[in-house]
Formats: structure tokens, sequence, C-alpha cells
């Protein structure tokens, strides 16, 4: 059944980035590099919220658990986005 093989292979990608997202957070408090936990966190959140998304629409769960997940992500990626984006630091006068 090639829904269950499609759902079988998007819970997979969801267990691989959850654990790449644990070993990313273990490696910068183990050895203090790489990318700060709070720009981990808002950029792997959007995409699984993404990805749960399409879950849901794989395991008929109907358009509101879709549109549920896809705010989120949209929520996740405007705050990747704040997070990241150049502040101007004005002087004072």
């Amino acid at each position: 059944m090639p829904a269950l093989d499609t759902l079988l292979l998007v819970n997979t990608a969801i267990a691989i980035t959850v654990l790449e997202t644990l070993a990313l957070l273990a490696w910068r408090a183990t050895t203090g590099r790489g990318p700060a936990p709070p720009d981990v966190l808002a950029n792997i959140a959007a995409g699984l919220c993404l990805m749960l998304a399409l879950r849901s629409v794989l395991a008929g769960a109907g358009w509101t658990g879709c549109a549920l997940w896809l705010s989120a992500a949209g929520a996740a990626h405007a705050t990747d986005l704040w997070r990241r984006w150049p502040r101007r630091h004005l002087s004072p006068p």
C-alpha cells in the first residue's frame, strides 16, 4: 500500500530530524561549539511542523490538522527569520 510506505518514510524523516536535533544540542553542551540552541530549535521546529502537516494529511486527519501544523510551521519560520534578521543599533545623538 503506497500510502503506508509514504507514511513510514515521513515518520522516519521525523525521527531522524529529532535525533539530529538532540545530537546538535548534545554537541553544543559538551564542546561549546556549534549553533546556539535557540537558533537550532527555531529552524528545526519549522521543518518538523511541515513534516507533521504532511503526516497528518497522509494519516487522513483532515484539513484542520494540516492547517494547524502549517500555522505552527509559519510561526516557527517567522521566529527563525526574526532571530536571524540583522538589527541596526542606533547611537544616541
